[in-house]
């Protein structure tokens, strides 16, 4: 009988907790407003849990973000009201190294993604946003060997004024990158998909551009039916939660020096590392670390043979950054000065120059 009633007092706290909110688009279900301390998701398709299509493996079906292959597709107007910010995404993975599918150069192809908002189906330069770096995604397993990186595609997001997410106009959102490399999936990350009907046309695929956003009149060149790739954007709440990092240690030998930490939060998404030399300009200094346990181990002059100031960091999905007390790192210490040549005793039956 207790678990019944206690069913019954949950359903109905829901009920009233549905019923403060307000719909997030018209023709659409109730959406947790701002009120609520999670983030609200704004995508093609509105259950981002369907985006596993091509980028953790498997059939790519050529979804790939490149050079010359900028994905778009068109959100309805969005209120952004009661939100504190605003965040635009993607679900990336499959980035290549220098010899894939061999593994004799492990290095990461290089190339910078970004993407861009508008209420217009033309993009500039003032509405382009950097999202990230290829040696940050998770990498492309290889066919018959192991691979450091390599892992499922996640969500990377990149912050974007409030004010760009409008209430009135639809949201156009575009994804590509810069590098010249990208130019097939074969060297490209891999853009997850969703499936979706076909009763709007709101995916596009511009094969025209050579490393910068779409403009003009040809923006929308090829509309996509069936699949929606996995673009949103992400809008937070103020809240109050925070990350912690815990149990920070760095072992040091005259080689290697070997990292280990715990990040506490609610819903923690990445960890990372990062230098300083002055304790004021951090730089991150690996890629993103996406599932705990989190361990790093670098050559002991592979930062720099100088002493510097070594720390962690986490982000929730909340976008909320913990940092952890930093480590100094002592300076490599110099070699030892090579003991002097003895000098070599003269030959017999030749003469110094003292005529000895």
């Amino acid at each position: 009988m207790r678990y019944l009633l206690a069913a019954a007092m949950l359903a109905a706290g829901i009920s009233g907790a549905l019923a403060q909110t307000a719909p997030a688009d018209a023709g659409k279900g109730p959406a947790f407003t701002a009120k609520s301390p999670v983030p609200a998701y704004f995508a093609a398709e509105k259950n981002l849990g369907k985006y596993y299509l091509y980028a953790d493996g498997g059939f790519h079906a050529d979804w790939y973000v490149g050079y010359n292959n900028c994905w778009v597709i068109k959100l309805p107007p969005i209120s952004a009201g009661g939100y504190a910010k605003a965040f635009i995404g993607a679900k990336l993975g499959r980035a290549k190294i220098m010899s894939w599918p061999a593994s004799w150069d492990t290095s990461p192809i290089p190339g910078k993604i970004y993407m861009a908002l508008s209420q217009a189906p033309s993009f500039n330069s003032d509405s382009t946003y950097f999202l990230a770096e290829a040696a940050d995604l998770p990498r492309e397993s290889l066919p018959n060997d192991s691979l450091d990186g390599a892992d499922s595609a996640r969500w990377l997001w990149t912050e974007i004024p409030l004010s760009r997410v409008s209430a009135e106009k639809s949201n156009y959102l575009a994804l590509w990158s810069s590098s010249r490399y990208f130019t097939a999936a074969s060297s490209s990350p891999i853009v997850a998909a969703a499936m979706g009907d076909n009763s709007s046309e709101d995916v596009w695929l511009n094969r025209s551009i050579r490393g910068n956003a779409p403009s003009g009149d040809d923006v929308l060149e090829t509309p996509i039916s069936g699949l929606k790739p996995a673009m949103a954007i992400k809008l937070v709440p103020l809240n109050e939660y925070k990350v912690f990092i815990r149990g920070f240690s760095a072992e040091l030998d005259k080689d290697e020096i070997n990292v280990s930490f715990a990040a506490i939060g609610e819903d923690v998404r990445a960890a990372w590392l990062e230098v300083s030399y002055d304790k004021f300009d951090w730089q991150r200094v690996t890629r993103y670390m996406f599932k705990a346990p989190y361990f790093w181990a670098f050559g002991r002059a592979e930062i720099s043979k100088n002493m510097f100031y070594l720390r962690a960091a986490a982000l929730d999905n909340l976008e909320n950054i913990g940092y952890s007390k930093e480590i100094t790192v002592p300076a490599v210490p110099a070699p030892a000065p090579a003991p002097a040549a003895a000098p070599a005793p003269a030959a017999p039956g030749v003469e110094d120059e003292e005529g000895n």
